[in-house]
């Protein structure tokens, strides 16, 4: 179920978080813990950054999170004494948080959103709440506007193809031969932006592990690679191509032959930067239909415009 704001008074707000769940917390409000690196970003792209007082690992970007304090891993091995501790007026988490630890997060008296990234859609559901909450509805309209310009971009310009003209993806998720089926952020990524998803139909929501075998005979048009972490360098993205590329058993797959081999960082999978990842995956099924557009262009605008930073790193290869 998606999630969608309602107002409850002047000084609460009610959610209602991903799993469905109506969840009333203060609004705006002052102190909030996030254990889900999206939802960090997010808040920070709402000008909410002075607002995180505890925050999971992966929650790296933009740079100035660093000196908040770790309260777990991730939304899987959180530190329900820390987050009681710091005692926030709400917790952000992803689907990785057990029931058991909402619960024990909840009777401490602090109230939890669950929130899942994935899809446009989805994540501007959950920019819209956490603009709610924060009391920055124009900021966060801007930047909902901002990914919906570029996603209504892709599907007005991917709406109409045949099935003979989406190329044959193969989507492997952070190790060799771990495939993106439908119904998985990744898998649904390949379908909209025109692709055709080789491992679609194999335990769809999931990702499996299938074989060169497997992987040469349904001959992908095009490998993306996801590499999992933030702060990869081009040397890293250069090695993980050159990999697939010398692959046993890959060396007559189309993909392989014609060079259509593309390595994706997560950094741009999730949450508000997932846009361009969406524009770097149209382009590359379809060149022709995307020639006007430069992914890298849309990245630094977004960068600049909402996190005040220049855009640094590597995200994609080539």
């Amino acid at each position: 179920m998606c999630g969608g704001a309602a107002a409850a008074s002047s000084e609460t707000v009610t959610i209602v978080d991903y799993t469905g769940k109506s969840v009333e917390v203060p609004s705006p409000v002052e102190t909030v813990i996030s254990l889900s690196s999206y939802a960090s970003e997010i808040l920070c792209a709402l000008d909410g950054e002075d607002k995180i007082i505890g925050r999971d690992s992966y929650s790296t970007y933009p740079p100035d999170l660093d000196d908040v304090p770790i309260v777990g891993q991730s939304s899987y091995s959180p530190s329900i004494e820390l987050i009681l501790e710091l005692d926030p007026d709400v917790v952000i988490a992803d689907t990785m948080l057990s029931d058991d630890n909402r619960e024990k997060i909840e009777s401490g008296g602090v109230p939890v959103i669950v929130v899942r990234s994935g899809d446009p859609e989805r994540t501007m559901t959950i920019i819209r709440d956490l603009g709610t909450i924060l009391d920055k509805n124009e900021r966060a309209d801007e930047l909902v506007d901002f990914i919906d310009r570029y996603h209504t971009t892709v599907e007005e310009r991917t709406a109409d193809l045949d099935e003979d003209d989406k190329p044959v993806v193969l989507g492997e998720w952070s190790s060799p031969w771990k495939a993106a089926t439908s119904g998985t952020g990744f898998g649904d990524k390949i379908e909209a932006a025109g692709g055709t998803n080789i491992a679609a139909d194999e335990t769809p929501g999931t990702y499996v592990v299938v074989s060169s075998e497997w992987v040469a005979e349904r001959n992908p048009d095009v490998i993306i690679f996801q590499k999992s972490g933030k702060n990869n360098t081009l040397e890293d993205l250069v090695e993980t191509r050159d990999e697939i590329l010398s692959r046993p058993g890959l060396s007559d797959v189309d993909a392989v032959k014609d060079g259509r081999v593309y390595v994706v960082t997560s950094g741009i999978m999730g949450g508000a930067p997932s846009i361009i990842s969406d524009l770097y995956f149209a382009k590359w099924f379809h060149p022709d239909l995307f020639e006007d557009i430069d992914p890298e262009e849309v990245h630094e605008e977004l960068t600049r415009e909402f996190f005040g930073l220049e855009l640094e790193g590597a995200y994609v290869y080539p």
